[in-house]
Formats: structure tokens, sequence, C-alpha cells
């Protein structure tokens, strides 16, 4: 059983039939019969599609037709089909019959042979293998055929219409019926689906279903990328930028400029840190952290979709997003960014479940400064996320409690400069031994000198603590009693750790 639109619609037909009156609804056809005589019409099987023969189709302009047309009706015939010449014949009251009955009129193309006109059509409706073959051959070509760059939809709708069959793409998985996922990235895009077919159609139907699908998925992958391109080059040079010693920012700046980023104006920054729950298998490092890219790259595209203006950069392991504004939005604007983003995080659980994202958000900062300062303020957030135990939720910098011109030294080249030269003896030696000693004098700092408190927080005996900040202060050559360069230890080693 096909539907009529369909059957006329099919490869095989299209050629072949001409509608002259197009009823109301769509009728189904099961059956196909050829008669000589308009009286035959009485013992039609219902759902049929009717062929006239020459001599049947003299009557066409006649009051017998319309006489006929009311039995065809009474038979739920679906369509009648005049041969070749008789197209003219028919009347306005005819038209009207017909319409009101729900029944099609068609005619024949000029040289169509009825019975071979007729074994078409019962092929088409039996489902025939050599039919299927040919729809499904038809439709590969018209999906190979599809421009590239052109939307997913129409090269859906060229397969359909190639085959016979209506296909469509929806982005909800249909609960019944044939359908085929559309895959990007590993995650599921949308569906392709059709109305159900029998016997070899059914399979037909299904190849081209799942051929659909994946040259829909390229189609969308491809507008990615293209839309991607500029974007991938201004996220590249901001994680040059964020990574960049202060001598070397002034060139990055101007490639920011010239790519279209609006460096500046106004940014505010999203940091998001990951944590898996369990080491990633050996050799699978890179597929876990594409994974993170992906994710990042589906909350850009949910925030683009607001008309918002957001991109995105690599800081280390951490991703970075960033919202540019033209004009100052304000000091509430670093909540009302945490509660966009806040969705996209719920979804992150559900695609994610083996990781713990920590999630800091900076306030509104201007100028090219001010981006560092807003990813600073970011970075600042996620510490304080993660020494709350606060995960998959958002944390703007204003609710941390750290003094603002505090951190906008942390962020500028004074306090860069004092990272590189003040803790430089520490940061030369082995990896293992200068983490060590820098957070032992970090906390020793913190704790106003005390090596009681100190051995206390790092779980030490306080002799070992003594011995290490001999070490650390012999190797630095500052006077541990000087209170001017205790501070600006200090402030070196916070701002080393937000950095």
């Amino acid at each position: 059983m096909a539907s009529l639109r369909q059957l006329v619609g099919s490869p095989a037909l299209h050629p072949l039939l001409a509608y002259l009156s197009r009823p109301r609804s769509d009728p189904d056809v099961e059956h196909v019969a050829l008669i000589e005589d308009l009286a035959d019409l009485e013992r039609v099987e219902p759902h049929a599609i009717v062929l006239l023969t020459h001599v049947a189709s003299t009557a066409a302009s006649s009051y017998r037709f319309d006489m006929a047309l009311r039995v065809a009706g009474s038979r739920d015939v679906a369509a009648i089909v005049l041969s070749a010449g008789h197209a003219e014949s028919i009347t306005p009251t005819s038209s009207a019959i017909a319409h009101r009955a729900g029944i099609a009129i068609l005619a024949t193309g000029a040289d169509a042979d009825l019975a071979r006109l007729a074994v078409a059509i019962g092929r088409e409706l039996a489902g025939a293998a050599d039919v299927a073959l040919l729809r499904a051959y038809t439709a590969l070509r018209a999906i190979d055929a599809h421009p590239d760059g052109g939307a997913p939809e129409s090269l859906v709708a060229r397969a359909g219409a190639a085959f016979g069959v209506s296909l469509r793409m929806v982005t909800t998985e249909p609960q019944i019926g044939p359908r085929a996922a559309v895959v990007v990235d590993d995650h599921v895009e949308g569906w392709v689906t059709g109305a159900a077919q029998q016997g070899d159609l059914a399979m037909g139907l299904d190849i081209v279903l799942h051929a659909a699908a994946v040259g829909g998925a390229r189609a969308i992958a491809s507008a990615r990328r293209a839309a991607e391109l500029p974007i991938r080059s201004r996220d590249e040079v901001l994680s040059e930028l964020l990574s960049a010693p202060p001598q070397g920012r002034t060139g990055l700046v101007q490639r920011a400029r010239t790519l279209g980023f609006p460096i500046d104006g106004w940014h505010v920054a999203v940091r998001l840190e990951f944590e898996d729950l369990a080491d990633p298998i050996s050799g699978q490092e890179m597929a876990v952290y594409e994974a993170r890219v992906r994710f990042v790259r589906t909350v850009l595209q949910a925030m683009q979709a607001g008309g918002d203006i957001w991109h995105s950069a690599r800081a280390g392991q951490a991703l970075v997003l960033l919202r540019a504004y033209d004009d100052d939005p304000g000091v509430a604007a670093a909540s009302r960014v945490a509660k966009a983003i806040d969705p996209a995080l719920a979804e992150a659980r559900s695609r994610m479940p083996a990781t713990l994202i920590r999630c800091g958000v900076g306030s509104a900062h201007d100028g090219p400064a001010g981006l560092l300062a807003a990813v600073t303020e970011a970075k600042a957030a996620v510490t304080i996320a993660r020494a709350s135990g606060r995960v998959n939720t958002p944390v703007p910098f204003d609710s941390v409690g750290l003094r603002r011109t505090l951190v906008e030294w942390y962020a500028s080249d004074t306090a860069q400069e004092a990272v590189t030269t003040v803790l430089a003896p520490l940061t030369k030696l082995s990896s293992a031994r200068s983490e060590r000693l820098i957070q032992t004098l970090h906390v020793y700092l913190d704790q106003q000198g005390s090596l009681t408190k100190t051995a206390e927080r790092l779980n030490m005996h306080r002799n070992a603590v003594s011995y290490r900040v001999k070490q650390i202060f012999e190797l630095l050559d500052i006077d541990p009693e000087n209170p001017d360069d205790l501070l600006l230890l200090q402030l070196a080693c916070r701002a080393r750790e937000l950095a």
C-alpha cells in the first residue's frame, strides 16, 4: 500500500502520469485496475487506481463520466487515469464531483502503454526488489550530488524525492516508524524519518534513511567547520595571549584585533576545570580531552544561539570561555553569565558523568589588560570552588570575597615579573622540589611566619618545616626579617598560584 502522492511521485511513474484534478486528501492506493467500460467501476476493489482504456476515456466529456465518478466515489476509488489525448475533455462539473468524492483524475503521457503502466503500478504497490533497488540507487545518487555547503534539510528532502517517499529531519527521536540518527562528533543532532513501507521498499527505505543521516551529519559538520574556522583562529590567538609573557603580548593583541576579536571591549571570563573520577584508559587521554572540547563547543553554540558574542581559549588543561560586550555590562554581569552557563553544566552531568567540572566566573573588565584580569578572577573563583567542594555549578568571582584590587595586581605585568624574578631561584630547581619549597613558603607566609601553624597545615614536623624554611631563604638570598621582602614574596606566591 502507498499513498497516491507517493505512488505518482515515484521515479518510475512520475514521468508517466500528470494530475488533472487533485483531491483534498492523499488517498491510499492498494490495487490497480484496467477497464474498457465505465460500468466495470462497480466491480473495482476499494482503494484502487483505475486506468481507463482509450474507448472508456472517450466518455470523459459526457454525463456518463460524471455518473461513473459518483460510482467510483462510493467504491472508495483513489484515482481515475485517462488515456493520452483525453485530458482536455474533463468538464468543470466532473472536476467538482471528483473533488467532493476525494478522487484524483490523472492523465497518461502521449507514449504511455496502459498495460505496461498497469504492471509498473502493480510493481510499485508490491514493492518489488528491482523497484526498491532502483529507487534506493536514485536516492543515493541524489545524496552524493548534494552541493557542498548545502543545508542538511535540503539533502534529506532531495533524497526523499528521489526515493519517492517524503523524508524529513527532526530534532526528537520519533516514537514509531523507520528512522536513522544523525550523529556528529558522537552526539545525536537529529533524526531522519519517513513513512513506513512494505516489502522490499521497506529495506530500500532503511538504506536511504541511513545514507541520508550520514550525508546530513556530513553537511552539519562541514557547515560547522566553515563557521568555526575564523573562530578557531581567534581562539588560538587568545590561548597564546593567556600564556604569553608581558613582553610578548603586544603582537598578540594586534593579531586579535586583526582577526576581529573585540579585545578593546568589555570581557567576562568563565574558567572550566575538569577532574576525572577515574584515570583514563592508557592511550585514551586525547579522546578524553577532545570530549571536553566538544562539550565546550556545544556550550558555545548554545550560548551564541541567544545572540551573545562568545569565544573560547585554552589555559593549560583548563578551558576558558569569554563573553564579549561592546559597552560596560555593569557589576551584575558575572551573576548573569553564571546563570546563563548553569544549564550547560547541568547538561554536562548527563554527558560526562565520570567527570567533575569546577567553574569560576570573573567580573567584567575592559581592554586587553582587563581581559587578563577577568581570566585571573575566573581562576580565583575556581580555586575557591575547589576549596569549598563546589562542583558542576558556576561560582561568580563577586561571591568569593577576594579584594578586587589585589586580583587586578595579580594579573598585572608587575605581578608576572615578580613571579619570574623573585621566585626564580626556586623555580629553577627540579619540578618536584620546586613545588615543595614554594608551597611551604606560601603557607609559611600566609601563617605570618609561624612554624607551628605551618607544620599543622602541611602535616609535617615543626623541625622539618624549620629546616625547609631555612633552605628557602638561603636560596632566595632574602632577609627573613625585612617585612617589605616578605610581602613581595607573599604576593609573588599568590600571583603564581592564580597564574
